[in-house]
């Protein structure tokens, strides 16, 4: 068994055909069924099923990719060895962050980050849940910030907790309030983020979506918060925001930003590391910057109703 052999493998399941796994590897589709076929003979089991269109891998296969993954990864978390002993902060730190808290949180510590430590780079990618969970157990992510709980192959470590609040057009009936309650919240007149969203989960638990129909000439469908502010505000209705959300919020737009009353919805904002994580100080460096420019009322739990992701990743 070689290292290559493994790395072939884990590129046949990343890619899910042997063609296109050959393609990236500069391999010829036939080379590259022998190398697995050599691999499976020594090993005296299959990996994969090829009777299978496309394949599928085999029980065994299935415990070989993820000890394959596992070797590959220590074995290539030994170049960032010299980086985590050292005393200089430095190298390249790659971190995930969903949609729903990327817009927010990374403009109030990416400049104190790259004050404080100017020979780090960091890579941020905006992406979903599931997609930062599998680039993390891929070693293509070192980190990444999102919502939880949630059921995934990832150590999770709880960094603040945000409450949700409702954003109210000028001409919504309860514009006037002070304060809202969950029963007084109409969802045929909520504008809501994509289905599949962590974010709207959360939203679903407090005030659940009566169906698909939807009244008046339009339905917008949007995975950005930050438009359905503009419709808010354009086309009357209410929308669910974080609280972190309501930070950049102009001064003249504030009235439309309405707490919502005891138990207070909020969700639970974390860092997410795979297992074999080994950008350990990086990771230190960052969870402190965060924490530094995070309101200090956001790192106690609240008392009030914590909403679950509702998302579960074998």
């Amino acid at each position: 068994m070689t290292f290559n052999q493994m790395k072939y493998v884990l590129e046949l399941v990343e890619t899910g055909s042997f063609s296109a796994a050959a393609q990236k590897l500069g391999l010829t589709q036939p080379a590259l069924s022998l190398q697995v076929q050599s691999l499976e003979n020594e090993l005296d089991f299959r990996i994969v099923d090829r009777s299978r269109k496309p394949f599928e891998l085999t029980p065994e296969g299935e415990v070989f990719v993820e000890k394959a993954r596992e070797i590959i990864l220590l074995t290539e978390s030994l170049a960032d060895l010299s980086f985590e002993l050292g005393e200089k902060i430095q190298g390249l730190l790659r971190v995930g962050i969903i949609p729903t808290l990327a817009p927010y949180l990374v403009p109030l510590f990416v400049g104190q980050l790259n004050r404080d430590y100017p020979e780090l780079k960091i890579e941020i990618q905006e992406q979903i849940t599931e997609e930062i969970v599998r680039k993390l157990n891929l070693g293509e992510l070192d980190a990444g910030l999102l919502s939880t709980p949630l059921e995934a192959k990832v150590r999770c470590e709880p960094l603040f907790y945000e409450k949700f609040f409702l954003y109210v057009s000028d001409a919504h009936p309860l514009f006037e309030k002070d304060e809202v309650r969950t029963s007084e919240i109409d969802s045929e007149k909520l504008w809501y983020l994509s289905e599949g969203n962590c974010f709207q989960n959360q939203v679903n638990a407090v005030c659940p979506i009566s169906g698909p129909e939807q009244s008046g000439q339009l339905r917008y469908v949007s995975n950005s918060i930050e438009s359905l502010r503009r419709i808010v505000e354009s086309k009357n209705g209410a929308t669910f925001i974080p609280e972190l959300a309501t930070i950049s919020i102009p001064a003249e737009l504030e009235d439309m930003v309405k707490p919502i009353s005891e138990p207070t919805p909020f969700r639970e904002i974390s860092i997410a590391l795979s297992r074999l994580h080994s950008k350990e100080k990086l990771v230190q460096v960052l969870k402190e910057t965060v924490l530094k420019n995070i309101p200090e009322r956001m790192k106690r739990k609240p008392n009030g109703l914590g909403l679950d992701t509702k998302i579960r990743i074998k």
